[in-house]
This record gives C-alpha cells, sequence and structure tokens, in this order.
C-alpha cells in the first residue's frame, strides 16, 4: 500500500511543523522524540506525539496533533462510492469496476497504475484490500 503523501503536501507540512515552537530542530520531533509531552495550545491540553516529523509528514493519513494540518480524509460520499465498489466486487469484478479501482486507488493510495499492468488477478486483489483497510479506518 502506498501510504505516502505527495511530495508538496510533505514540504508544506513540514514547512508548518518547523515554524511551530513544539518542534525540536535538533531531533526534528514533535516534542520529545518518542515519548512526546503534554502541552496547552489554544486553551487545551494536548499530547504531542513525539513522532519524527520527516517521516510523518509524509505519510498520508498522518495528522498533527495541534491540529495545525490533517490527514487524507474521505467525505462520507466517497467512503461510500469505495464501499459500494467493494461489496460489489466480492466475488468477480468487471472491466468497467476495474477501471473504477483504479481511479480510486489512484486517488486514495497515492498509486499510479498503468491500464494494462495491474489488471491480474493478485494486483486488483491487494488494490481491493487497500481501500478495505481505508473504509476500515474511516469506520473506526
Amino acid at each position: 500500500m502506498n501510504i505516502f503523501s505527495s511530495q508538496n503536501l510533505a514540504r508544506e507540512r513540514i514547512a508548518i511543523c518547523e515554524s511551530c515552537n513544539h518542534f525540536r530542530k535538533k531531533t526534528r520531533t514533535c516534542g520529545t522524540p518518542i515519548k512526546g509531552n503534554k502541552v496547552k495550545y489554544k486553551k487545551k491540553d494536548y499530547k504531542l506525539c513525539g513522532c519524527f516529523m520527516d517521516v510523518k509528514t509524509a505519510i498520508q493519513f498522518a495528522k498533527c496533533p495541534l491540529g495545525k494540518w490533517e490527514g487524507l480524509q474521505l467525505t462520507h460520499e466517497e467512503y461510500l462510492e469505495i464501499k459500494e465498489l467493494l461489496d460489489n466486487t466480492k466475488v468477480s469484478i468487471t472491466n468497467v469496476q476495474q477501471q473504477h479501482l483504479r481511479h480510486l486507488s489512484e486517488k486514495y493510495l497515492g498509486l499510479k497504475l498503468s491500464t494494462s499492468g495491474n489488471n491480474c488477478s493478485p494486483c486488483v486483489k491487494k488494490n481491493l484490500k487497500r481501500l478495505e483497510r481505508i473504509v476500515e479506518e474511516y469506520e473506526k
């Protein structure tokens, strides 16, 4: 599964982190590495993640614990679209559904799929599994 965001998005996020007073330049982490810290931000208590931000900002579903940037979020309509495709392809998949799968995989997984190279049965199953994980995350 391609879990990485685009390079532009990762650069935008790391720029936000680098301008934050909780960013540790030496370790390039959000607060104390791995452990994190409790902080007050906008009059609320938050726990910093302690993540290594060069990695975290490149992960498409990651988000800032202070809400300064968000991860990839599905709308309810997008969730329903993916869910419908998954429900309709449990037994078999048509060419039209494969095209739809390719489109959704490119959009939500960041995959660049050729029109012929990823139609093999294992590739189709792998991409369906990847979309299932997105649906599972949405349903949490």
